[in-house]
């Protein structure tokens, strides 16, 4: 007996043989904005490792993720805006580009850059830690590289002293405080605030009684305007995306503040989201490695430790390994 296709088939077969072959069909997917969404839905990369800032793309919307691999295809006359995560770069693409390793590497030692392995752009000579026991280590602000003019300084209690007095001098500025039962001030309203541009020296002096016992100095520079300005404006923008707080914060505030070692910002933005309840392991592994930078070792140690926890609570592997490295870091620094 004869047997004849059902229609349904017929004409299925038709269509797609019509239209398109299946490696056509592919192909256009994958170079489609569906087909490259399916690049995060599947996981093909472990994390993102960029973010297109603005309008220009034929399909990228902004705010939107990269992976590396991915194409940037701009509308003829566009520029569109990447912000690379890895380099902390912002890039300004104007013709079609595959964003790979080659325009968005890491810095050369990006692993140890300002940590205990690479002193030079860290915020102070680590003293260890017996010798640091009797000294009002200044804890803030962190790092060398500030922005806020006004800044917060606080330091390490010393054991035996009753009073501190906080000395800040450099271009135009020149102060002291005498403060007891605290261990940080706010910068004193009817103080000159400090000038962009310019480098100071926060130093804190431990006192008993009218002796002075000992004292920490911080050597800090505030960027110059056009930096600040620049920080700012970008700033601006990551706020405008409207991106979840946690994840505004160590990926993309993270890269804009770190690309000019703005330690400070960084850890008070991540320090930030610490308070409002964060569960993210990544946060607290990087606020570890920010402190890390900052050579606080303890610091480092308790919240790479919570990081610790919560991977695991969330079978996190590679943050789990990222934490551990931290780890031998502090112990490294610890008992060198």
């Amino acid at each position: 007996m004869l047997t004849v296709p059902s229609p349904i088939k017929k004409v299925f077969a038709v269509r797609l043989t019509t239209l398109v072959s299946i490696p056509t069909l592919i192909l256009l997917l994958a170079s489609s904005a569906w087909g490259q969404q399916r690049i995060l839905l599947h996981n093909l990369c472990k994390e993102p490792s960029g973010r297109v800032y603005s309008t220009g793309d034929l399909f990228l919307k902004t705010g939107r993720y990269l992976c590396l691999g991915e194409r940037i295809n701009p509308q003829n006359g566009s520029a569109v805006k990447v912000l690379c995560f890895l380099n902390r770069k912002i890039l300004y693409l104007k013709q079609s580009t595959i964003f790979n390793a080659q325009i968005c590497a890491p810095p050369p030692n990006e692993a140890v850059q300002c940590s205990v392995l690479n002193i030079v752009p860290c915020p102070h000579d680590y003293k260890g830690s017996d010798e640091e026991k009797n000294l009002p280590i200044v804890t803030s602000p962190y790092g060398s590289s500030i922005i806020n003019n006004r800044p917060e300084i606080s330091w390490r209690s010393v054991a035996g002293a009753d009073s501190y007095t906080v000395v800040v001098k450099g271009n135009g500025v020149e102060w002291e405080e005498d403060v007891k039962n605290t261990i940080s001030i706010p910068y004193p309203k009817q103080q000159k605030e400090l000038q962009y541009g310019n480098t100071y020296t926060i130093t804190v002096i431990s006192n008993h009684g009218d002796q002075a016992l000992n004292s920490s100095p911080l050597v800090v520079h505030l960027l110059p305007v056009d930096d600040v300005q620049w920080i700012k404006d970008e700033v601006k923008q990551v706020f405008d995306l409207g991106l979840p707080p946690d994840e505004a914060a160590f990926r993309d505030l993270d890269a804009i503040y770190m690309s000019k070692l703005l330690l400070d910002e960084s850890i008070k933005t991540l320090k930030a989201r610490v308070v409002a309840g964060s569960q993210n392991p990544t946060l607290y592994r990087l606020l570890g490695d920010r402190y890390l930078g900052a050579l606080l070792p303890e610091d480092a140690k308790h919240n790479y430790t919570i990081a610790a926890q919560l991977a695991l609570s969330s079978s996190n592997t590679s943050e789990l390994e990222k934490v551990q490295s931290g780890l031998k870091l502090v112990k490294w620094l610890k008992d060198r």
